[in-house]
Order: structure tokens, then C-alpha cells, then sequence
């Protein structure tokens, strides 16, 4: 796969600044799925695949800074992350049913279902509707969102943060726990969607090295970040980067 510089450098700061996103807020890889559909030639396996691969190593350098800074809730980082490799093998196989074309509305019809609900329930001040515990019966529920989270993020190549971020805040879950959760979230689900894909020789490894580099970066900053921005600050941002990121997939 041969991109242009100009290209190229569209794609680093994109991942730089999906790093910082997903650090923060949650779906910031979903800036480089956007990146890679919109910018290059790539085929619909290979955006997911590539992406993955990615969002793999980024996940795994995620968990490890906010386990040492203690915010990770085990139980729910447990119940979602396994129903969610569950979900990925479905989302996976049901991706070679998904034509380039039909994969970006599917991607901005959610994203913009999601941030559109969260923008909503922010500016109306809101509460969460649902406040899962962490008895037998609430982590079934986590069980629950997990699987869709990973039937989306095997479909898509989302890694799972642009759902689990949401769905963990809807349901109550503190910001900072929530995005401390979705990084071993996205290690579960990128983590078999990335081996899937590589089985296809979907994951462009020419891209994969430099845009996984920068995405590292964008990581470690926001990591910095999460812990000295409010977080109705970091729920309204998520939203709008949703709804911003579902606009520019249709436009």
C-alpha cells in the first residue's frame, strides 16, 4: 500500500489526536478508521484490520498507565471485556457481508445515534437511567453491553471504545472509571478482531508501524489530560466528537 506524504501526515495526526481522544474521552481511535476510509483505497477488511492492530497496542499501553494510576473497576473491566471477544467473533464473520459503502453509513449511523444521546442528556443535565451494581444481576447487564460492543467493534474495526465509553456512561459508570475500563475493553476486542484480520493478510503492516507510533503518543498525553479535566467537560466533548466524526463520514 503506497499512501502520498501529504497523506501520510493527515493519517499521524489523526492517530496523534485519536490517542489523546481515547485517553480522555474514549473513541478516539475512531479517528483513524475515518482516516483510513476516507483518505485512502483501502478495502473495508483492511480499514478494520489495520486499524485492530493498532488499537491493540495502544490498549495494552492504556491499561498499563491507568492500572498503575488505580482507576480500572476489575469486576465490570472483567464482565464487559469477556462478552465482548464473544461479540467480536460474530461482528468479525459479518463484516465479509458489509460492502465499503455500507460500512460507512453503518459506522455513521452509530456514532451519530450515540453522541447524539449523550449531547442530549449532558445539555438537559440528566442523570444516567440506568445504574448497573456490581451484584450478579448488574454484571450480567455489563455482560450484556459487552457483547453488542463487541459484535460493533468486530464489525467495524472500532476497537470498542467509540461504544463502551457511552454505553459504560449511560449506565452510571464514573468518566474516569469508564474510560480506564474501555482501554481493557479494546484489548479483548481489538485483540481478536486484529488476529482475524491478519488470518485474511487484511492489516497493512506499512501503515500499521508509523500511525501505531503516533497513536502511543497521543495516548500518553491524554492519559495526562483525563486526570485534570472535569467530567461533565469530558462526557459533552465525547458527544460532540461522535456526532462531528458520524457528519463527516456521510458528507
Amino acid at each position: 500500500m503506497v499512501v502520498t506524504l501529504e497523506v501520510l501526515v493527515a493519517l499521524l495526526a489523526l492517530a496523534f489526536l485519536g490517542g489523546v481522544i481515547v485517553a480522555t474521552i474514549g473513541p478516539g481511535g475512531i479517528l483513524i478508521v475515518t482516516g483510513l476510509y476516507l483518505l485512502t483505497s483501502l478495502s473495508s477488511d483492511e480499514v478494520a484490520g489495520t486499524s485492530s492492530a493498532i488499537f491493540t497496542v495502544g490498549a495494552v499501553f492504556g491499561s498499563v498507565v491507568y492500572a498503575r494510576s488505580g482507576e480500572i473497576d476489575w469486576p465490570i473491566a472483567g464482565a464487559v471485556s469477556a462478552a465482548a471477544a464473544v461479540g467480536t467473533w460474530l461482528g468479525v464473520r459479518a463484516n465479509a457481508y458489509l460492502s465499503r459503502r455500507a460500512y460507512g453509513f453503518v459506522l455513521a449511523a452509530l456514532l451519530a445515534v450515540v453522541g447524539a444521546n449523550i449531547v442530549y442528556r449532558e445539555h438537559r443535565d440528566l442523570e444516567p437511567r440506568l445504574e448497573l451494581g456490581r451484584d450478579g444481576r448488574g454484571l450480567a447487564a455489563f455482560a450484556g453491553i459487552g457483547l453488542v460492543i463487541g459484535v460493533f467493534g468486530g464489525l467495524l474495526g472500532i476497537g470498542g471504545a467509540a461504544l463502551s465509553a457511552p454505553a459504560l456512561v449511560l449506565v452510571g459508570v464514573p468518566m474516569l472509571v469508564t474510560i480506564a475500563v474501555t482501554q481493557i475493553v479494546v484489548v479483548f476486542t481489538a485483540l481478536f478482531t486484529s488476529v482475524n484480520y491478519l488470518l485474511r493478510d487484511a492489516v497493512v503492516a506499512s501503515l500499521f508501524v508509523p500511525i501505531t507510533a503516533a497513536y502511543l503518543g497521543g495516548v500518553g498525553l491524554g492519559w495526562w489530560l483525563a486526570h485534570r479535566i472535569t467530567a461533565d467537560r469530558l462526557k459533552l466533548a465525547l458527544g460532540v466528537v461522535l456526532i462531528g466524526l458520524a457528519v463527516s463520514l456521510v458528507v
